[in-house]
């Protein structure tokens, strides 16, 4: 019983605000349109986390990890075109000075191209060699030279 006095009160509710809302006296009300808000014209592409892109021992290949900075980094250059970049090629200590000379080039070459490849203007991008000249971590061990295997990103300025 208790619920059926619950769903007749409800009901009555329901009419008694239809009737009002019929019976209501209308009012005009002049309104104005709100400005619409400036719309963006250049997207807004926040700077990548890093600029530098690992690679196997004796490998120039993009793997995954490399493949999500990259990503990253061709939306911020293809969002910032006035930006010029240079690609560095770097090795690890092991090797011969041509032979890391040529395996630079070759990590360089792979970042560039695929930057080309997702909108990067080529003339936007130079590439450099440093083979194991410019080693970010001057000790030995497998920790060590994989710091040192990598291409890095840098903004010319």
């Amino acid at each position: 019983m208790h619920s059926n006095h619950i769903k007749l009160a409800a009901v009555a509710c329901l009419a008694a605000g239809l009737l009002m809302a019929g019976c209501a006296k209308k009012e005009t009300v002049e309104t104005t349109k709100p400005e619409a808000a400036p719309v963006a014209t250049a997207k807004t592409v926040a700077k990548p986390a890093t600029n530098s892109v690992y690679f196997a021992f004796d490998k120039s290949n993009l793997d995954n990890p490399a493949v999500a900075t990259l990503n990253a980094n061709a939306e911020w250059l293809n969002a910032n075109s006035d930006v010029d970049v240079t690609v560095e090629g770097n090795c690890d200590q092991r090797g011969t000075r041509a032979y890391n000379l040529a395996l630079g080039q070759r990590r360089a070459d792979s970042v560039r191209d695929y930057l080309v490849n997702h909108g990067v203007s080529a003339s936007r991008i130079k590439t450099i060699s440093y083979g194991k000249e410019r080693p970010r971590c001057k000790g030995t061990g497998e920790a060590c030279y994989a710091q040192n295997r990598r291409a890095d990103i840098v903004v010319d300025h």
